[in-house]
């Protein structure tokens, strides 16, 4: 697989156009379609505007295919850990409130 061939993988999986990549990169329009036809190639000051504008995406699998598409940020993981500490909080909550209606039923 090409890297041009991981590049529309992840934009299918992220429902993101070819238009809508090339305009958030900067890129002319057209500039897929040229390197698919194999008309170029994807330099480093594209992977730059891809890993600054993507930053999920991991540039290593793209160029490479090894490892994964997606790669989790620090501060990526420090939000998720939040999301799980204020969702731990919520059922805690959930089961005080629970526990006072079965207390006033009483």
């Amino acid at each position: 697989m090409r890297l041009l061939d991981r590049l529309y993988q992840f934009l299918a999986e992220n429902a993101i156009s070819a238009y809508e990549f090339e305009h958030t990169c900067g890129l002319s329009n057209g500039y897929l379609g040229k390197q698919l036809r194999g008309k170029g190639s994807v330099g480093s000051a594209v992977l730059e505007k891809i890993r600054l504008n993507y930053p999920s995406l991991d540039i290593h699998w793209l160029v490479t295919g090894e490892g994964t598409m997606h790669q989790l940020s620090d501060e990526l993981i420090k939000s998720y850990h939040k999301q799980i500490q204020q969702l731990e909080q919520l059922v805690a909550d959930k089961d005080a409130i629970i526990y006072l209606l079965q207390q006033a039923e009483k």
